[in-house]
């Protein structure tokens, strides 16, 4: 048969669940940056960055900002490349990826997740959305 996909599980899966507050994205970045410790620095460098822009559209277009909201950061190892996926409390609005003017003050996030990475998506609805991104690379040791 043509056309069909096959599912490939990840070797292992890590997550980390952090509160729903601005002041934890340091937290969701030192934690990836520890469990992707043994990766090369470039992919190192572009997982926490595109974390960081995750997490914070979480915080401010989602329902984990509100009390008792959360933040959850899986990441799903595969032989040559790394996913991670932010999981949100849930909104009303759909991720999109903007053309924004160059002076723009805001709304280049997922734009530049959506650049750096070598996959990007996202899933869900109004009780919850993971939006994720895949970088190719092995850990070096």
């Amino acid at each position: 048969m043509t056309g069909q996909l096959t599912y490939v599980p990840p070797l292992s899966i890590k997550c980390g669940c952090f509160e729903g507050s601005a002041s934890e994205v340091p937290n969701c970045r030192s934690w990836l940056r520890m469990i992707l410790c043994d990766y090369p620095g470039d992919v190192l460098w572009v997982a926490e960055l595109c974390v960081t822009e995750l997490a914070s559209n979480a915080l401010a277009h989602t329902r984990s900002s509100w009390i008792g909201g959360v933040v959850w950061v899986r990441v799903e190892f595969y032989p040559s490349m790394v996913r991670v996926v932010v999981r949100d409390n849930g909104s009303e609005k759909t991720p999109t990826v903007k053309d924004t003017d160059s002076d723009a003050l805001g709304g280049r996030g997922l734009a530049l997740v959506r650049s750096l990475a070598s996959g990007f998506g996202h899933r869900g609805n109004v009780l919850g959305r993971e939006v994720w991104f895949d970088l190719e690379g092995t850990p070096e040791t």
